[in-house]
């Protein structure tokens, strides 16, 4: 997927549940620390706070825990965008291309299914820094695309074979992608 420097390592399909959820529990941990730091900044704001070296050591917890906060908060609001869509960081810039063309959302298979994904079928494991991710990272599932609906065909009203119109608009069959590595 991508290159993070936060956690100086590559993310994709072994790691982005444990990505994500670095990023929950970093927000999680700048609001603990910003929620007990910030008794003592309106003591030191109040003139309560005496010491003169604490004072330094408050403002500057408290303004790195907003910090890292904030820039977190904008980082994760997008991954669990990326998630809800069931997109790479990669795909959202550069749509994948399939046998019918490009397609932004080719890999959205609903909300919940998009989450059960990334995150696994039992909801228990989700917050958990546990393996629970599906597939193998090889065959990736995606939406059911009918030939009426394909952007290529689009045109065309129906097709005939020998004389017979095709009635299988309505049969859906799930198509998988596998992806290849050059080494």
């Amino acid at each position: 997927d991508h290159r993070c420097p936060w956690v100086n390592n590559c993310i994709g399909f072994s790691n982005y549940k444990f990505f994500l959820l670095f990023l929950a529990y970093s927000l999680l941990y700048c609001m603990y620390i910003a929620a007990t730091v910030f008794k003592y900044f309106i003591k030191f704001w109040t003139g309560e706070l005496t010491n003169s070296r604490s004072k330094f050591h408050v403002l500057f917890l408290l303004f790195v825990a907003i910090m890292f906060f904030v820039s977190l908060l904008f980082l994760f609001g997008y991954h669990c965008w990326l998630v809800s869509h069931n997109r790479s960081t990669l795909e959202a810039f550069s749509a994948p291309v399939f046998q019918n063309g490009p397609d932004k959302n080719g890999f959205n298979l609903g909300f919940v299914k998009n989450l059960q994904q990334v995150f696994g079928e039992e909801r228990k494991l989700w917050l958990l820094p546990v393996v629970s991710s599906q597939g193998d990272g090889h065959f990736f599932p995606t939406r059911i695309l009918s030939e009426s609906r394909n952007p290529l065909l689009a045109n065309e009203d129906h097709w005939e074979e020998d004389g017979l119109q095709d009635d299988s608009q309505g049969c859906h069959r799930g198509f998988s992608l596998a992806v290849e590595m050059e080494t």
